[in-house]
């Protein structure tokens, strides 16, 4: 199935637990909510002025988050109102979030793939009882606002300190850090307790630059992506209890550009800038199954489905695609 109503570039997907909603964030700024199984465009938001780099449904289904890079028109006297909180039934703006002022300028133009920018936000986590939601920045932050508390900041957040926030994990246990530091070259990072700054695991491979690190759904592994600045390709699994290397993950030859896992941890996708999409197993490091669009648009994202039969995917060329992956993996 072939989902179309974006104008540009599509860069982010979630879909709900149920699996009942898909919702797509844009380069033309527009939020589309989606029936999940029909693929039938159920509401559109398009209140921001830059485009969508992340959407989040909330556990219980009741809140769709998105961040953007600059100002929405929800602002109230800073350009850093960039987190919106939508209600999923009426696709309206609940609350508009800021982060601080003094760390962010407002960007006319902002290059349609380009995550180097200090501005917005490029990750959105709800923790497991949907009562708080956090955002880490693209200059590193982390901000975390208690719902249940009118969306109050909380003091969980981590701004102008030495560490440079690169993961928050699911369970909103730990979070995973690099040092703040001149150099743009990280080729390690460690393992944090989230409520102590405890670093409990150290994780190092000298001979590559660590540039996006992310959690597995249980928290059981951690992936990174590595290689030099310019070729972004390989991917790195470690055993968070051993910080053992697993395996490294070789298939792009371009950026890779998202990763997501099964919901058993036990697959992971991943898809780049070569246009692949590529289907492993993380226990043996396997490449099962390579997908592609066979065109020269560049992939933005890819999802797993709650059951586990398909592989979502985002696109430049504006639309949202469905790839069957049951028959390749155990339900």
């Amino acid at each position: 199935m072939i989902l179309k109503g974006h104008e540009y570039t599509v860069l982010c997907l979630d879909i709900d637990k149920t699996g009942k909603y898909l919702v797509s964030g844009s380069y033309d700024a527009n939020i589309i909510l989606w029936d999940y199984d029909t693929g039938k465009q159920l509401r559109t938001f398009n209140g921001n002025n830059s485009g969508i780099w992340s959407v989040k449904i909330s556990p219980d289904s009741k809140y769709v988050a998105s961040g953007s890079w600059n100002n929405n028109h929800y602002a109230k006297g800073s350009s850093l109102n960039c987190l919106n909180i939508l209600d999923l039934n009426t696709f309206r703006v609940i609350k508009s979030l800021s982060i601080y002022p003094d760390r962010y300028k407002i960007l006319s133009v902002i290059p349609e793939l380009d995550d180097s920018s200090p501005n917005g936000i490029y990750n959105i986590l709800f923790n497991a009882n949907g009562s708080k939601v956090a955002a880490l920045t693209h200059s590193r932050d982390l901000f975390i606002w208690d719902i249940k508390d009118n969306f109050n900041r909380t003091t969980y957040s981590y701004r102008n300190t030495n560490h440079k926030l690169l993961g928050l994990s699911p369970n909103w246990n730990y979070i995973v850090c690099s040092e703040r530091k001149r150099s743009a070259i990280d080729t390690s990072f460690y393992l944090m307790r989230l409520e102590t700054n405890e670093v409990i695991a150290y994780f190092d491979n000298p001979k590559r630059t660590v540039v996006g690190v992310f959690f597995s759904s249980n928290s059981k592994y951690i992936v990174s992506i590595s290689g030099d600045r310019i070729l972004r390709n390989e991917i790195d699994v470690w055993d968070i209890e051993t910080q053992d290397l697993i395996c490294t993950l070789k298939g792009h030859s371009n950026v890779v550009r998202s990763i997501a896992f099964s919901e058993n941890d036990k697959y992971l996708a991943s898809a780049g800038e070569d246009n692949l999409i590529n289907l492993w197993n993380i226990q043996t490091g396997k490449l099962i199954v390579s997908f592609t669009e066979n065109n020269e648009k560049e992939l933005t994202s890819v999802i797993f489905t709650p059951d586990q039969k398909y592989l979502i995917s985002a696109s430049q060329d504006k639309t949202i695609k469905y790839w069957c992956i049951d028959k390749w993996i155990d339900q």
